[in-house]
């Protein structure tokens, strides 16, 4: 045998593995290939289906498991049981086209022979721009068991599945190993390609079906913001501040001087231990409160949220999403607002609101802004001392320097209110 043919199965066994397995029986040389079928949370007819396979095809395991296992942990099952040095992953949402027998493995493996320093051929290879690197589509990609061997199997982080092979095909690359396209595609649009490669690929077929997968929208979300936050940390954190209408810093990143003498100062003024922050961002904030405190950040872009909830601040911080227009306001110790008021066309009757739910307000706005300097998310401009009556106030610089009282440079004031 000269190729392990694994395919990962989650249910779907007449629409998508039944053809896929007629289309290698027919358009391949099966005394060639292990055919490795790992079947996973399966609970339609695939059982009896691959009962009657193992008695009628030559080389043949199957790997049972009666909870989903997802993309990766799926085929890394079954990457342990090959023996063959050229293992392809192969979607079960695929058929073979018409073609002379191994001609598609055929493809797969040229490159290989021409040079010793490949590790990966694909059909298809695009770029990923959360991860600011190429990858091939592992829907259908032949892979050398040395590559394995050297870096490991998938990632199983990714769940469900996506991001995995993208992650692997990186690591492949910064291993010294060749990533190869086997021929020219078109792109038709943003979801679907055409090209010489004789197969045919539904395309998801199975996390796009939400009786088996819930919500894969939002796992595809939270596994490219992965990718980016492992591999492109400038692009990672660009996409999250949505044209700078936020700050943000990774976790274990050094804050700006500004943004953290801001909160330096605010975690000097707190009273209490119950301490809510509207426009929380990241979290990256609630670091400088330490672990005593309760800590509860809103903010009102789910997405954001998400990643407060991955950064993993500290079981004392919570994250929730929530607009502050709406959200039914409790009683709290301290209450921050960082930048938050100007952002707000009813900023200011919500700094009025904010007075009567704590014991200490602390708020921060730009200082005398003029329309348009910080940026098209400001609502309110020209911010003073007018604005903000019943407060104490101080004046901060760029490089977080802080006066009591204005002069040049000083462009944030930092306001504190006790009730």
């Amino acid at each position: 045998m000269k190729y392990s043919i694994v395919i990962p199965t989650y249910n779907n066994c007449e629409k998508y593995l039944k053809p896929c397995i007629d289309s290698i029986i027919k358009y391949t040389h099966l005394n060639d290939i292990e055919l490795i079928i790992s079947a996973n949370g399966c609970v339609d007819n695939t059982k009896a289906y691959l009962d009657y396979l193992v008695t009628a095809v030559p080389h043949i395991k199957v790997l049972w498991s009666d909870k989903p296992l997802g993309y990766a942990g799926a085929n890394n099952v079954a990457i342990k049981q090959t023996s063959c040095d050229k293992i392809v992953l192969l979607n079960n949402d695929t058929v073979l086209l018409e073609q002379e027998k191994n001609f598609w493995l055929n493809l797969l493996e040229t490159p290989f022979l021409q040079d010793p320093n490949v590790g990966i051929v694909g059909p298809v290879c695009q770029h990923s721009p959360e991860a600011g690197h190429d990858f091939c589509v592992f829907f259908c990609v032949m892979i050398h068991k040395k590559v394995f061997d050297k870096i490991g199997l998938l990632n199983e982080e990714y769940g469900v599945g996506t991001g995995e092979d993208t992650e692997f095909c990186i690591e492949a690359m910064r291993a010294g190993f060749k990533m190869v396209e086997t021929g020219p595609k078109q792109i038709l649009d943003e979801f679907s390609y055409t090209g010489w490669f004789p197969i045919y690929h539904a395309g998801e077929g199975t996390v796009h079906n939400t009786d088996l997968v819930q919500d894969f929208n939002s796992v595809f979300r939270k596994n490219c913001r992965k990718l980016a936050r492992k591999y492109n940390p400038q692009y990672y954190k660009w996409s999250l501040m949505n044209n700078f209408e936020r700050y943000m810093t990774i976790k274990g990143e050094e804050v700006a001087p500004r943004e953290k003498a801001r909160y330096l100062w605010a975690s000097e003024a707190i009273l209490g231990n119950t301490v809510l922050e509207i426009g929380c961002s990241n979290g990256y904030g609630s670091q400088f409160f330490g672990d005593t405190i309760d800590y509860l950040g809103l903010d009102y872009d789910a997405n954001i949220i998400e990643v407060a909830q991955e950064e993993g601040w500290g079981s004392n911080k919570r994250f929730v999403h929530a607009d502050i227009n709406t959200f039914a306001l409790q009683q709290y110790d301290t209450i921050v607002a960082m930048e938050v008021i100007e952002h707000l066309d009813n900023g200011l009757e919500i700094a009025q609101r904010l007075k009567k739910h704590c014991k200490r307000l602390l708020i921060t706005v730009p200082y005398m802004e003029t329309p348009g300097f910080w940026g098209e998310h400001h609502k309110l401009h020209m911010l003073n001392e007018s604005h903000l009556p019943e407060f104490s106030y101080l004046f901060m610089g760029e490089q977080g320097e802080i006066a009591d009282k204005p002069h040049q440079g000083m462009n944030l004031m930092l306001c504190e209110y006790n009730g």
